[in-house]
């Protein structure tokens, strides 16, 4: 199976153009081989905090195997592309300016832009891909994972203060993205993709760590618009969760205590979310 790695720090011009030049994305229908373009284990990582924009090249199949039988593949569908970093969007062109442009035909070259803004926790994330697939035997269309199709993506994020990009090793913790990512529509804004900006909790205020650097406790502190239970973790500079807790917080003034005795010196990540947005500061243990 493929591993396709993307991680970078700017727009990369990887393939020489011939295709139509759509104002999303730029197409280049010389590929010959189905799939997600580029296969790379060495783009460098995505830096916290900086603008991020990025274009791959998918091209469909022509045909995949159905319980031991090749099926053709009459269209495809990008139906969603999840666990991405928060504040990250995507969207999809084709090379057929009439067409739908999340939908590709057999063998249809296409482009997939990726990009935004992210506070998200250093680390290896796993982007997952929800297909729908019209075969020629099935009078409707199918479901498929990325998975399912051979289509892998990873994303590694660093932080920019100690510019220290995760390895790549998919047999360590993967990170789960702290919200959701759907699909925008940029059309012709080439800007648009990183004006989603950074999807803080909006009913959290004053968020601060102290003191930092710490030595064996430190405190949070922060108001909060409204009561509730949040998820909070600690992960360490390579993207692994080293502490999770429920923090309950109250309306108003909040001030925890955070015992970090147990840990290695080192830089690490405070992250607290309520399933959606994500508020982080960056800590050191010396």
């Amino acid at each position: 199976m493929k591993i396709l790695t993307i991680s970078l720090l700017f727009l990369v011009g990887a393939f020489s153009m011939s295709g139509r030049s759509g104002c999303i994305c730029s197409v280049n229908d010389t590929i010959e081989q189905s799939g997600l373009y580029p296969i790379s284990d060495s783009i460098p990582c995505v830096t916290g905090g900086s603008c991020f924009d990025y274009t791959l090249q998918f091209v469909n199949f022509d045909s995949i195997t159905v319980s031991g039988i090749r099926v053709r593949v009459d269209y495809l569908i990008i139906d969603s592309i999840q666990n991405m970093p928060c504040g990250f969007e995507w969207v999809l062109e084709n090379d057929d300016i009439t067409a739908d442009r999340h939908r590709l035909e057999n063998q249809q070259h296409g482009c997939i832009r990726i990009g935004g803004i992210t506070t998200d926790i250093p680390g290896i994330y796993k982007v997952r891909f929800k297909f729908s697939a019209k075969l020629s035997l099935l009078p409707i269309e199918t479901a498929y994972t990325g998975d399912e199709l051979g289509i892998e993506l990873y994303l590694r994020i660093m932080d920019a203060q100690d510019s220290v990009c995760p390895t790549l090793d998919t047999s360590v913790a993967l990170l789960t993205a702290s919200c959701s990512t759907n699909s925008t529509d940029c059309f012709c804004d080439a800007l648009c993709i990183c004006y989603v900006g950074i999807n803080e909790i909006a009913s959290f205020n004053s968020f601060n760590l102290y003191p930092n650097p710490t030595a064996n406790n430190a405190t949070v502190s922060f108001t909060a618009d409204k009561a509730a239970s949040y998820t909070t973790r600690i992960v360490n500079i390579y993207g692994q969760e080293v502490s999770r807790w429920q923090l309950q917080v109250q309306q108003g003034t909040n001030t925890h205590p955070i015992d970090v005795s147990a840990l290695a010196a080192g830089v690490y990540f405070f992250t607290i979310t309520d399933g959606k947005n994500v508020t982080s500061q960056r800590f050191v243990i010396e």
